[in-house]
């Protein structure tokens, strides 16, 4: 279940807009080198204040013959609210705030709320929030551009941990980032015991208004609350 721990981290760079994932179309974004390319990322980065998605999250376990693929709804809002809502195939919430973390499992009538405080990796938990510039992210992983393969109008950029608590866990990082506007489209990552995750997005809204209340967690009284914190692989469908 440990190595579960940066399972959120590493999603909540979707800033993307509304589209498919990269797009392959005649005109080819311009070429840049990767100064210029983190330059541009920091800019928009900078600009979300708030962002709503729909997802989708594919995992890829050793332990399992086929792969796991999960969708819900992601919200985000400044400055450090986040918000993952899975509905298929089970339900399950995750809440990351600027104190704490909160998750849980109605299926299982179970739910976890830790402070992040107590949470060793606490920096690296946050450290692919939205907002966050390339500087944020070179405090803990060398970022190296790479040929995007198959995906056209796009840039590759490839994310290798710098520090052993995070190589333990990760082995690194690849998003795509679109051509015109210097936001991530997709999202991949590699655990050090080979699992893989790759996460895509859709029906994107940038800035919206959010109200309060959807960053509420409604745990019934009845459902236990431990003070451990299990990682994001507390649902039954990952074991």
């Amino acid at each position: 279940m440990k190595k579960r721990a940066l399972l959120l981290t590493l999603l909540f760079m979707t800033t993307w807009p509304p589209a498919q994932l990269c797009r392959s179309q005649d005109a080819e974004a311009p070429q840049l080198q990767l100064p210029e390319l983190l330059q541009k990322f920091n800019e928009r980065q900078k600009a979300v204040q708030s962002l709503t998605a729909t997802f989708t999250e594919r995992k890829d376990l050793s332990l399992l013959a086929k792969p796991v693929v999960s969708n819900g709804t992601f919200l985000y809002a400044k400055p450090a609210r986040i918000k993952w809502e899975y509905s298929v195939p089970e339900p399950r919430i995750f809440l990351i705030t600027e104190d704490r973390f909160v998750a849980y499992y109605p299926n299982q009538k179970r739910a976890e709320e830790v402070p992040l405080s107590k949470l060793a990796g606490r920096r690296v938990f946050r450290v692919f929030g939205i907002g966050q510039t390339s500087e944020d992210l070179q405090k803990f992983f060398d970022i190296s551009q790479a040929e995007p393969g198959d995906e056209k109008d796009c840039y590759l950029l490839v994310l290798t941990p710098k520090r052993r608590r995070v190589k333990d866990r990760l082995q690194l990082v690849r998003f795509w980032v679109d051509g015109r506007t210097y936001l991530p489209r997709k999202l991949e990552y590699l655990e050090s015991d080979g699992d893989s995750t790759l996460l895509s997005f859709a029906n994107i809204r940038l800035n919206p208004e959010i109200a309060e209340g959807r960053f509420n967690v409604d745990i019934p009284k009845d459902v236990q609350i431990s003070s451990t914190f299990s990682g994001f692989s507390g649902s039954s469908l990952s074991h």
